[in-house]
């Protein structure tokens, strides 16, 4: 996973968080998306649209610094929030998952490279062990 896609899948996390601790207000905001769609659609249909497409895509997602502050900021606030614990467990761990996501994704390429090694060197050995023209491993005639 590159950095590219540590910083996505990071952003996921953080708008997942954000959508699970405003559960109750998603109904008011889509019927403001939409009632915001219905009186600009014809504008975003043009190249004001395909401007604004263009713009989005250059800023989400954010620089890593960005969105680590960003991750860390909502999951304090969720922490402090005096909402109940069943409310706030899962917002601040898609918030820490997300940070992991960032701080800790070259060492699951570490973990991945250790495991092919071990891999290779166990097909190895097999290989070793095995008779000329013998499907299975240890057959001694």
């Amino acid at each position: 996973m590159n950095g590219v896609q540590r910083r996505r899948a990071a952003a996921v996390l953080l708008i997942l968080s954000w959508v699970l601790r405003l559960h109750p207000w998603i109904p008011a905001l889509l019927v403001g998306v939409f009632v915001s769609w219905v009186l600009l659609h014809t504008r975003l249909e043009g190249d004001f649209g395909g401007a604004l497409v263009r713009v989005w895509r250059r800023a989400w997602p954010p620089g890593t610094v960005v969105l680590m502050l960003l991750l860390s900021g909502s999951t304090f606030v969720f922490w402090v929030s005096d909402g109940p614990i069943t409310a706030k467990v899962l917002p601040v761990a898609l918030g820490v998952c997300g940070l992991a996501t960032i701080l800790l994704g070259p060492a699951w390429t570490l973990f991945a490279d250790a495991q092919r090694f071990w891999r290779a060197r166990n097909e190895s050995a097999l290989a070793a062990d095995r008779r000329p023209g013998s499907l299975r491993t240890g057959e001694r005639g």
